[in-house]
C-alpha cells in the first residue's frame, strides 16, 4: 500500500477562520463529513461512505507521563488484536508554536484476513495530549480520503495555544497562611505500597466485517505489595500469582509502580510505556480515566459464597441459562458448566489444561481469587471481585469471575 509509506506531516497552522472545536482541538469539517460527539470523543467521517467505513477520531486529555510513551501505548491499544502488517517508521518533529508531534501509519488484518488502514497523529501541547486517529475499513478507502486527511491536518490546532502561558511562579498562586487547608491525618495519607485490583473502561477499535467500531471495555491493573504490577486481571487471580511465569514473552503487562505522596507512577515492560496517576476517593485517576478499587470477597462481611450462581447475560432458554455454580456455606461447591464458559483453559501451570464440562468439591477464597477443589484432586483458580458497595453486606448476590458477572438465582 504506497500510500502507507508515502504518508508524511502536513504543516501545522492556526487558522482565524476555523470554525469547529472538540475539546482544546480546533479544525475545519472536511466538505461533506459530519460530526459526532460522544464521551470518549469526536468522529468525523465522509457522508458519502457508509457508517465506520470511513473515520476521523479526535481525543484528548491531561499528558501525565512520558509523551512517546503515551503514543506507543495507544497505538497498541488501538490496534488491539489485529495483525500488524505494515507499520511506518514513527515520524517526530516540533512546529514553530513548539508544540512536539508524533505521526505513525499502519496496515492491519483481522483474523478473516480483512486488511484496513490507519493513521495516527499524536500532539504534546502545553501539558495536554491531543490524538487524531484516521480509520478506514480498507487500503483502497484509506487512499481515497487521504487528500482530505492531509487537508484537514493544515487546520488542526489547539485553543490552549491561543492562551498566553502564566508565569512559572504565578502559576498556581499559594494561598495566605491563615487559609492554608490543614493537612489530612497520617491514615489518609495514601502508602508507599498499592494492595489490589483496581477497575476502569477503555476505548478499543476493532474492524468487524470491514467494518471499524469503537467499544468500551474494561481495564484492570492488579497491584502488589512488593512493588510489582501486572495490567490485567490474572486469570488465576492475586493468591499465589506467579509474576515471572505469567509475563513470560508478555512483558508489555507487566512491571513496576512507584508512589510518591498522592503520585502513582506505573511502568510496564521495563520502563517502555509509562503511564502516571493520582490518588482519588476511592481509586485512582490516569489521565481522564478512574479506575476505581474493587472489592475482594475473601474480606467481605460475608467471607463465604452461597447459593446458585449464574451468568448474568444468560438469555431465557438458550444452554447458557441451563448452567450455574452451587456454593453453601459449609465451603462446599457444584459445578453445572458454567466455570468452562468463564475460562476455558487452566494455565496456572504453565501447561493448558481445558476444563471439565462438571465436577464438585470444596472451595475457599483467598486474595482476590476463587480457589476450587474438586472430589479427584483437580484445583483450579479463578480471578474474582466484588462491588466495593458490596463489601459490607452479609451476603453477596453479585460476583465478577475473570471479569464475566455471575448473579444469584433467587
Amino acid at each position: 500500500m504506497g500510500i502507507l509509506k508515502a504518508a508524511v506531516f502536513s504543516s501545522l497552522a492556526l487558522l482565524l477562520q476555523a470554525q469547529d472545536q472538540a475539546g482544546n482541538q480546533i479544525f475545519r469539517i472536511p466538505p461533506g463529513w459530519t460530526r459526532t460527539d460522544s464521551p470518549g470523543g469526536t468522529i468525523l467521517s465522509p457522508g458519502a461512505e457508509p457508517k465506520n467505513q470511513v473515520g476521523l477520531l479526535l481525543a484528548g486529555h491531561p499528558l501525565g507521563g512520558d509523551f512517546r510513551a503515551a503514543f506507543d501505548h495507544d497505538v497498541a491499544v488501538m490496534n488491539g488484536t489485529l495483525r500488524v502488517v505494515q507499520a511506518g517508521e514513527v515520524q517526530s518533529r516540533h512546529t514553530p508554536e513548539g508544540v512536539e508531534l508524533l505521526a505513525a501509519t499502519v496496515e492491519l488484518q483481522a483474523a478473516s484476513g480483512a486488511r484496513s488502514a490507519r493513521y495516527y497523529m499524536a500532539a504534546a501541547v502545553r501539558g495536554r495530549y491531543e490524538i487524531l486517529v484516521y480509520m478506514a475499513a480498507t487500503p483502497a478507502l484509506f487512499r481515497r480520503y487521504w487528500p482530505a486527511v492531509q487537508q484537514f491536518v493544515t487546520t488542526w490546532s489547539f485553543a490552549n495555544l491561543n492562551t498566553p502561558a502564566a508565569p512559572p511562579g504565578e502559576a498556581v498562586p499559594a494561598a495566605p497562611p491563615a487559609e492554608t487547608a490543614p493537612a489530612p491525618p497520617p491514615a489518609a495519607a495514601p502508602p508507599n505500597r498499592i494492595e489490589g485490583v483496581y477497575s476502569g473502561y477503555k476505548f478499543i477499535y476493532t474492524t468487524v466485517m470491514g467494518v471499524v467500531q469503537r467499544k468500551a471495555v474494561n481495564d484492570y491493573f492488579s497491584f502488589f505489595p512488593d512493588g510489582t504490577v501486572y495490567w490485567g486481571l490474572p486469570q488465576t487471580g492475586l493468591a499465589g500469582f506467579n509474576m515471572a511465569q505469567a509475563c513470560r514473552g508478555k512483558l508489555e503487562f507487566c512491571g513496576v509502580y512507584q508512589v510518591n505522596g498522592d503520585q502513582v507512577a506505573i511502568l510496564l515492560d521495563r520502563g517502555t510505556y509509562r503511564q502516571a496517576g493520582t490518588f482519588a476517593p476511592g481509586g485512582l485517576q490516569i489521565g481522564d480515566r478512574k479506575y476505581t478499587l474493587q472489592g475482594d470477597p475473601s474480606k467481605s462481611a460475608a467471607h463465604v459464597l452461597e447459593g446458585d450462581f449464574m451468568r448474568a447475560d444468560a438469555q431465557p432458554g438458550e444452554d447458557l441459562a441451563r448452567r450455574f455454580i452451587r456454593f453453601t456455606r459449609d465451603g462446599r461447591f457444584a459445578d453445572q458448566g458454567i466455570v468452562t464458559t468463564v475460562c476455558s483453559s487452566d494455565i496456572s501451570t504453565g501447561n493448558p489444561r481445558f476444563e471439565r464440562p462438571a465436577g464438585s468439591g470444596t472451595y475457599t477464597l483467598g486474595p482476590y481469587t476463587l480457589i476450587l477443589r474438586y472430589a479427584d484432586g483437580y484445583q483450579r483458580q479463578l480471578g474474582v471481585t466484588v462491588q466495593p458497595s458490596d463489601m459490607d453486606k452479609p451476603a453477596l448476590s453479585q460476583i465478577f469471575v475473570n471479569t464475566y458477572t455471575l448473579v444469584r438465582r433467587r
